[in-house]
């Protein structure tokens, strides 16, 4: 077959059933991911025995984490919908060529992010509400900032994978990193006797893991379908703007929500300082756990449906959303009952030491307060997934501008009002829902207006394509 023609078992589900490829394509990455988070809180655990100050130090610095993972995060969405966009219209030379250059834009921007944050450290950490415990937020901080290259090449070549509908693959080479993480973290905390600093170098090292791997894949045996030719490479701009017009966008969702995740902690900082800080960051990762099949079924929607608008099957477009739509509203309606029934169970991880059970109460209340909101949340991720496998850069952003702006006013006036926690956590309610809502109306909308061709420069009516 021609390089145009070739294809992989992968490729042949992503643009197979609707239904199917869905299932394949988010049942992987939700693994992934719930093994991140169990990661997640074993090292919250670990850390837990360190005392509040450890709890709270890797709370202020994940906001600037994740502000740094949304540059690298960025380019692995507009990647990823340029790429499939292309293996829908089967030209395998052109998604190649795509990336070759989200590889090389990577490795640029992840240099610039390590020497930026490794440099203004103290102020970053202080911004993000560490001012009263900076010692221990630096001491996690900078490992984590110098290994930005690493964590950001690593999390592109798992989307380059998802963007051919190798989702199982960039799942085995997430959970190997994790598995070296779990490994690891206790040798070098305990082992080695390094403390806080040493889960931060055991999270660095685990993730370079996958890289190899990867490249091994690519490179290696070439089993995959897409290839990273960077022999002669050059910037080219137009493939380039391709992927940053989604891209931009993508990045600036998860800057805002760390911008956001660091004004928090200021205000909550003014109203229980480390505490307070503590019981947000580790309820917050409770909840992201149980964020997981949502989160992961809008992931999954970007390359099936960009591969749909690449092969012009507006049809399947509509067909997809519907189908992530149902099926994430049904499981957060069941996730929010398991939160209000097992709220006081659900923080025992990490609240068991003498130094932080007396969080446990604010805790539970934070989760039950958040079982909610849960049952809207689906209607802005599959937004966010269908409005970037679009191109749609921008319409993603205001969905996620939109839940998390508007947070900040509220709880400020809450905070100023009553002054306690409780309150706090409501105002995350409101905007959630507000947000939310927003996000399904305008996808909803959307979806009419292309299923009337009312976006020609997309696909015209003429052209739709119906299996």
């Amino acid at each position: 077959m021609s390089e145009t023609e070739s294809t992989t078992r992968d490729v042949e589900i992503l643009l197979g059933n609707p239904k199917k490829a869905l299932i394949a394509m988010a049942v992987p990455v939700m693994i992934a991911n719930l093994i991140q988070s169990i990661n997640n809180m074993v090292d919250t655990v670990w850390l837990t025995s360190l005392g509040v100050e450890a709890q709270a130090a890797v709370n202020v610095a994940f906001p600037l984490f994740f502000l740094m993972i949304g540059f690298g995060n960025g380019i692995g969405v507009g990647a990823s919908q340029a790429l499939a966009r292309r293996i829908g219209a089967m030209d395998r030379k052109a998604a190649n060529a795509v990336a070759s250059q989200a590889v090389m834009m990577t490795v640029v921007i992840s240099i610039l992010l390590a020497v930026t944050f490794a440099v203004f450290a103290e102020p970053l950490l202080e911004m993000s509400g560490g001012a009263s415990n900076m010692e221990a937020c630096l001491a996690y901080a900078i490992p984590i900032f110098l290994g930005t290259p690493t964590i950001l090449l690593g999390a592109l070549f798992s989307g380059l994978l998802r963007s051919e509908g190798a989702s199982k693959r960039s799942m085995e080479i997430h959970v190997i990193g994790v598995v070296f993480n779990m490994i690891l973290d206790p040798i070098f905390i305990f082992g080695l006797d390094m403390g806080i600093v040493g889960a931060a170098i055991a999270t660095v090292i685990s993730m370079t893991i996958p890289i190899f791997i990867a490249i091994y894949w690519y490179y290696g045996n070439k089993s995959t379908f897409i290839r990273i030719p960077l022999k002669g490479f050059r910037f080219d701009g137009k493939l380039d703007w391709d992927i940053l017009r989604v891209g931009i966008p993508a990045s600036m969702e998860i800057i805002l929500m760390s911008l956001v995740a660091m004004v928090m902690n200021v205000i909550i900082e003014g109203i229980v300082p480390v505490d307070g800080v503590a019981i947000y960051g580790n309820g917050w990762k409770l909840i992201d756990l149980f964020f997981l099949p949502t989160l992961a079924i809008g992931f999954s929607i970007v390359p099936i449906c960009a591969a749909a608008l690449g092969a012009k099957k507006a049809y399947k477009i509509k067909e997809v959303y519907v189908i992530a739509l149902k099926y994430c509203v049904i499981i957060c309606l069941a996730i929010s009952v398991i939160l209000l029934l097992f709220a006081s169970y659900l923080v025992i991880p990490f609240s068991y030491s003498d130094a932080t059970i007396g969080l446990r109460d604010q805790m539970a209340y934070f989760i039950t307060v958040c079982a909610v909101f849960m049952p809207f949340t689906p209607l802005g991720y599959t937004a966010v997934g269908y409005f970037q496998s679009m191109g749609w850069g921008l319409k993603s952003l205001s969905v996620t501008a939109l839940v998390n702006i508007i947070r900040i006013p509220i709880c400020m006036m809450l905070a100023s009002t009553y002054g306690t926690l409780d309150m706090l956590w409501w105002g995350i309610v409101i905007a959630e829902i507000v947000g939310s809502v927003y996000g399904g109306a305008y996808a909803i909308l959307s979806i009419r207006k292309l299923l009337r061709g009312g976006y020609p420069n997309l696909i015209r009516k003429e052209e739709f394509v119906q299996d």
